[in-house]
């Protein structure tokens, strides 16, 4: 029972290290707060969805044009709203005008997905879908499996991305101290842009993810952008390095909870380790003070 408790947790942990890894990333390099990010985590699971719906393209299958989709979707939203702020020089006027305009573009997107598709709540029902694989004397469900390897590969590519290409060096140059990135010849808003298109096109791999293996609607996204701030807090202020680590530590955390006091008692549990984090370890769990 205890070895199928954990082997859920961490599955359910990867896909919490997946959500988060798009608002750290965002908010590590441009200091932007993005409280419309679980809104474009829907809006990738809606592609997905009438991909599917419409065409019969398999959810795994479509992640290339969602993808393409939801990257261009990030150029187009940093180019109208976020480029402004890049002139706004104090880290907390940022943080606060941003968190003010896509709250905003919250209310102004999952009011329009309501007028378009309603507020049904919707899931990708493929033919594995419900399916179990057998390991010894545990169950893992095949969507889940699928959900916690791709989490892992994007993972994987971002850390990658980040550590070994010229784009990451410049990643890692503006979030440290953009003035001087500047003055060393990078080009801090095409940071910036590709930046934030990297960001919509992993919330677009969240979506597909949460899609096949929960649910979606309209106002669904402040549940995930929950989730993503409490592996924020855990991972460290704006930090891609442990987003992975602080995913599973929130997934195996709830996890247990429930096997103790039931699911109707999840939640308690992330925003416990949420506050203890903050009051005990503000600098996160898996950073160095």
């Amino acid at each position: 029972m205890f070895i199928q408790v954990l082997s859920y947790g961490i599955m359910i942990g990867a896909i919490y290290g997946l959500v988060g890894s798009g608002l750290a990333l965002m908010f590590g390099v441009m200091k932007y707060l993005n409280i419309a990010h679980g809104t474009f985590i829907m809006l990738g699971g809606y592609a997905s969805y009438w991909l599917f719906t419409l065409w019969g393209l398999d959810p795994f299958k479509s992640i290339p044009l969602v993808l393409l989709i939801m990257f261009t979707m990030g150029i187009v939203v940093y180019k109208i709203v976020f480029s402004p702020l890049v002139k706004v020089f104090h880290v907390g006027e940022r943080i606060q005008n941003s968190m003010l305009i896509t709250f905003g573009l919250l209310l102004i997107i999952d009011n329009t997905v309501t007028w378009l598709w309603t507020s049904d709540v919707r899931s990708i029902t493929t033919s594995y879908t419900g399916s179990t694989f057998r390991l010894y004397s545990v169950n893992l469900p095949y969507n889940s499996l699928i959900g916690f390897g791709l989490a892992l590969l994007a993972l994987l590519c971002l850390h990658l991305i980040i550590n070994n290409t010229y784009y990451g060096k410049s990643i890692r140059a503006t979030t440290q101290d953009w003035e001087g990135a500047t003055l060393m010849g990078i080009n801090v808003d095409y940071t910036y842009l590709i930046s934030s298109g990297v960001t919509f096109a992993l919330s677009g791999v969240a979506g597909i993810v949460i899609a096949t293996s929960y649910s979606i609607t309209p106002s669904g996204g402040l549940e995930w952008l929950l989730k993503a701030m409490i592996v924020l807090v855990l991972a460290g202020e704006g930090k891609t390095k442990g987003i992975l680590a602080a995913g599973l530590f929130l997934g195996v955390v709830e996890a247990v909870g429930v096997s103790l006091v039931g699911s109707a008692y999840r939640e308690v549990f992330g925003l416990l380790a949420f506050i203890l984090v903050l009051l005990f370890r503000p600098q996160g769990l898996f950073t160095e003070r």
